[in-house]
């Protein structure tokens, strides 16, 4: 579990580095198809951000985070001018901040915004060239993500950590922190996973598929 004080930080300091870096952005831009989430553009992917903001503060956790849920949150702000989103999310992202240090809810999407934010900082770098998050911020990810025993062991220069999907053999790979943090959110290819450094191809090709706990990309993601 994240410390709710380093949750918030964490969460606000994504919030303004993603809003710097959509500011100032030309229509065209912001139309931009985001490589990670190809149903949305920028415009949408800041979209979704405040929408999940303003839901978790409100808290409209019905459906949360799956899809239906978060078209909601794209589509009512799809029209809107990205400075009236951003103005939206300085309002709500300090609420969500205060919901999280206050300890009043033990939602673990609420408690953790950071997450969410995490991946899509790298989306909109994808999109973008925003620049990837900190470390700080995708290894603390990791550590909430995997934190229970499983059969995968995947060794990385920060740190070893275990997966624990439905099923799949014991096995072990090693690879970097950050394909690692990508791959778990379904960012990663199955052909990108098989490239790791694996024990066995016949490991690898079972986990290739079932380690992201999102929907794997069908395309190779380089961001």
């Amino acid at each position: 579990m994240t410390d709710p004080t380093r949750s918030a930080e964490l969460y606000h300091a994504a919030h303004e580095r993603m809003a710097a870096a959509v500011q100032d952005l030309s229509a065209e831009d912001l139309d931009r198809q985001v490589p990670a989430c190809p149903q949305w553009s920028v415009q949408d992917l800041v979209a979704h951000l405040t929408g999940v903001a303003a839901d978790f503060v409100a808290g409209n956790l019905a459906g949360a985070p799956r899809p239906p849920w978060t078209a909601v949150q794209v589509e009512t702000r799809r029209n809107l001018p990205m400075a009236e989103v951003l103005d939206e999310w300085t309002v709500v992202g300090p609420q969500l901040e205060k919901l999280v240090v206050d300890g009043t809810t033990s939602h673990p999407l609420v408690c953790n915004p950071y997450v969410d934010a995490a991946v899509h900082e790298a989306d909109l770098h994808g999109a973008i060239g925003s620049g990837r998050p900190p470390t700080d911020l995708w290894l603390t990810t990791l550590g909430w993500m995997l934190d229970e025993p499983g059969p995968l062991t995947v060794v990385t220069p920060d740190g070893t950590y275990t997966a624990r999907p439905e099923d799949g053999p014991v096995a072990t790979v090693r690879t970097t922190s950050y394909e690692l943090f990508r791959a778990i959110f379904g960012r990663r290819s199955a052909a990108q996973i098989l490239n790791w450094d694996w024990d066995d191809p016949a490991h690898a090709k079972t986990w290739s598929t079932t380690l992201a706990r999102l929907p794997q990309t069908s395309v190779s993601l380089n961001d």
